[in-house]
Parts: structure tokens; C-alpha cells; sequence
């Protein structure tokens, strides 16, 4: 059984390198994951494990992989797809539409978005980014290759159109939609990384701020604030809002659905 003493070590851990907020209810959860990581290590002592995840990054990011969950398929939400098929054609943010996904988890999200755009934008350029703490999932989603459940809400004319299909449960992503997405290993709370991204139109941060505590929350929002071109528009959770955490985005509606859009900040003028 983890200790309260341990649990909260392990929590606070967590916190400081990553934004998650682990609560009381997790502990049974979290107690399971560090016994499984003990035993792939080959290491027993609580003690040294702490200090081990504190010294070496590689272990302390295989940790995090196997704490975050990533539940996901392809057209989950699907009315953000629409929401966002339906901006990409009436608003002109830019030539080049680029998109992110945060957290990007094993791909399906970026490459729902990409499919859904060369659909939607013909000769038009794109470009989607993917970004994720766990580097257990951008390697998983850089294969491109997906169980029966992952595709299984998706048509099937795209199903036949943009995989190859292995067997008759295993499908693999073509290159046409593969190349279109860029994956990188990072943190929302790291604004010098998320800056070194560039600049959005585009972002899906979909059920990631319900881990976060309030003072997270800002920031992530903030750092995703500072990325974003005037007028960008944000995409969260069904389960997510923005009151009482921000006014640097309004609610607006899309296609019927609640999306979210940058306030531009309006520049003092002196006579």
C-alpha cells in the first residue's frame, strides 16, 4: 500500500513537471502504475525511485506515459470537425492554415483534423502540429498504425480512402494524411517551447485543463493565448469552459456548438 506520505511525494512530482493535478481518488491508480514501473526496472525501494525519476528524464518520462490517459479515436467530437470545416471555409485568417492539437495523445485527433481538411480545402495549404507530454504516444501516433476501435466512427469511403488496410484489424494511415502532421514531445506549461512551435489559427485542447488545478489552468490557457493569431480560435472539451478562468477568449457559436475566440486587445491611441 503507498503511504499518504509517499502518494503525496509522487503527487507533488507530478505537479511540478507536468501541471497534473493527481487527486485523492487516484491513489489506488497511481499505486498501481509505480508498482508496474518498480518491476520493469528492477527496483524495490520507494525511496531511490523518487530520486531515480528525479535524475534520469527518460525514466521520469516513461512515469508520465504511464500515468496520462489516452482515450481517444478518430471523429471523437466530431461536431468540433465540423465547427472547424466550417471556419476554414468562411474565414480568412491566413494563406496557410495551421492547426494544433494539445494534448495530441496517440494521433487520432491531429489526423482526424487532416482529413478532414483535405476534404474541405482542396488546393489550400495546411499544416497541423501535435504536440504531447507522453513520449510513449507521439512515437505510437509518428506510426500511424490503429486498431479496429480507433476507426471505427470514422466513414467508411475515408476508412478506404486514406488507410491501407492490414487485416481486418489493423489499419495504417496513408502518407498523403501522415505527412500533412508534425509530432513533438512537450508540456503546455512551457510558453519558450510553445513559442518555438510559431503561430495558430487553429487549437484543439481537448480534456486536458479538468487535470489542471485553477493556477494551471491560466497558464496553460495564457501560453496558448500568446500562440494564437488575432481572431484564432480555441477548441475544448465537451466538459470544458472558460468561465471564471479567462477573458482572453469569448464563447462564440459554430455550427451550433460553443468554440472559443482570441479577443484582440485594442491598442491605446493619443492625440
Amino acid at each position: 500500500m503507498l503511504s499518504d506520505y509517499y502518494f503525496n511525494l509522487f503527487r507533488e512530482l507530478v505537479y511540478e513537471n507536468s501541471g497534473i493535478t493527481i487527486p485523492e481518488n487516484k491513489k489506488y491508480f497511481l499505486e498501481t502504475r509505480i508498482k508496474e514501473h518498480l518491476k520493469e526496472l528492477g527496483i524495490s525501494s520507494l525511496k531511490n525511485y523518487l530520486l531515480l525519476l528525479k535524475k534520469e528524464k527518460n525514466i521520469f518520462r516513461d512515469f508520465i506515459s504511464k500515468i496520462t490517459v489516452n482515450e481517444t479515436y478518430f471523429y471523437r467530437e466530431f461536431f468540433h470537425l465540423q465547427a472547424l470545416a466550417y471556419l476554414v471555409q468562411t474565414e480568412n485568417l491566413g494563406n496557410l492554415v495551421k492547426v494544433l492539437s494539445i494534448p495530441t495523445s496517440t494521433g487520432e485527433e491531429p489526423y482526424s483534423i487532416a482529413i478532414v481538411l483535405n476534404e474541405v480545402l482542396e488546393n489550400k495549404p495546411f499544416y497541423i502540429t501535435g504536440v504531447d507530454i507522453d513520449k510513449n504516444a507521439i512515437e505510437k501516433a509518428k506510426r500511424g498504425i490503429y486498431g479496429l476501435r480507433s476507426v471505427s466512427k470514422l466513414p467508411k469511403e475515408y476508412l478506404n480512402k486514406y488507410f491501407e488496410i492490414i487485416d481486418e484489424r489493423t489499419f495504417k494511415l496513408k502518407d498523403i494524411i501522415k505527412r500533412k502532421v508534425k509530432f513533438h514531445e512537450g508540456n503546455i506549461l512551457d510558453l519558450k517551447f510553445l513559442k518555438s512551435l510559431g503561430k495558430f489559427q487553429y487549437v484543439f485542447c481537448k480534456n486536458l485543463l479538468i487535470y489542471f488545478d485553477k493556477p494551471a489552468r491560466i497558464k496553460a490557457i495564457n501560453n496558448l493565448y500568446e500562440i494564437m493569431v488575432d481572431g484564432g480560435y480555441l477548441f475544448l472539451g465537451h466538459a470544458e469552459s472558460l468561465s471564471g478562468i479567462t477573458s482572453l477568449f469569448e464563447p462564440v457559436k459554430v455550427k451550433g456548438y460553443t468554440v472559443y475566440r482570441k479577443v484582440v486587445e485594442e491598442e491605446d491611441e493619443f492625440f
